[in-house]
C-alpha cells in the first residue's frame, strides 16, 4: 500500500469515527479535486461555493460514508457531482431569457465541449485508481505540466510516467466506451 493511499484510508477511517480533524483532513487532501471539478462545471464564481457546499454535506452526511463501497475521495466525487447538478438547475432557473437579437458571436468556453458527466466519471475513476497514476494524469491534465516535469516531481524515471499516463487513459477510454 502506497503512503498517499494509506494516508487517504486513514482519514477515511477517522471521518467514519467522526473526528473532527478528519473534516480538515479531507478539505486539504481533495479540495483541490472538487473546487477544479466544480470549476470547469459551474465557473469560478459559483465553484467556492459548491466546494463549502460539497464539504458540509458530506460532514453533515458522514454517517452515510462506507469505506467498503469505496474511497472517501470517490464518495466526495459523486457528492460534488451532485452539487454541481443543483448548481446548474438553480442557475437555468433564475437564468434572465436573452434576447436573441443581442446574441453575439463569441468563442465557447473552453469546456463547453466536455460532457460533465463524462469528467465526473473520470474524476471518479482517478481516486480509484490511486498514486502514482492518478498524480501523473492530474499533474498533466489538470496543471498542463509534461512528461519530463511529472517525472521529476514525482522522482519517477520519465519510462515508469509514460507508462502510467498510456494505461490509465486506456482504462479511462474504457470506462467512456471509446476504443
Amino acid at each position: 500500500m502506497t503512503s498517499a493511499h494509506a494516508d487517504d484510508t486513514a482519514i477515511g477511517e477517522a471521518w467514519v469515527r467522526g473526528e473532527e480533524e478528519a473534516l480538515e483532513q479531507a478539505y486539504e487532501r481533495w479540495s483541490p479535486l472538487v473546487h477544479g471539478l466544480a470549476r470547469k462545471a459551474v465557473g469560478p464564481v459559483e465553484a467556492e461555493d459548491v466546494t463549502q457546499q460539497v464539504f458540509l454535506s458530506a460532514w453533515r452526511a458522514r454517517s452515510t460514508f462506507d469505506p467498503q463501497h469505496g474511497p472517501l475521495g470517490a464518495w466526495l466525487v459523486g457528492i460534488t457531482r451532485r452539487a454541481v447538478a443543483d448548481s446548474l438547475r438553480v442557475r437555468q432557473r433564475t437564468a434572465p431569457v436573452v434576447d436573441t437579437d443581442e446574441v453575439h458571436d463569441t468563442p465557447d468556453d473552453r469546456w463547453e465541449h466536455v460532457d460533465r458527466d463524462d469528467l465526473l466519471a473520470i474524476y471518479e475513476e482517478l481516486e480509484k485508481i490511486g498514486d502514482p497514476p492518478r498524480r501523473i494524469l492530474l499533474l498533466a491534465y489538470v496543471h498542463d505540466k509534461t512528461q519530463k516535469e511529472i517525472a521529476e516531481l514525482l522522482d519517477l524515471p520519465l519510462g515508469t510516467v509514460k507508462t502510467h499516463t498510456n494505461r490509465t487513459l486506456a482504462r479511462l477510454r474504457t470506462l467512456l466506451g471509446g476504443a
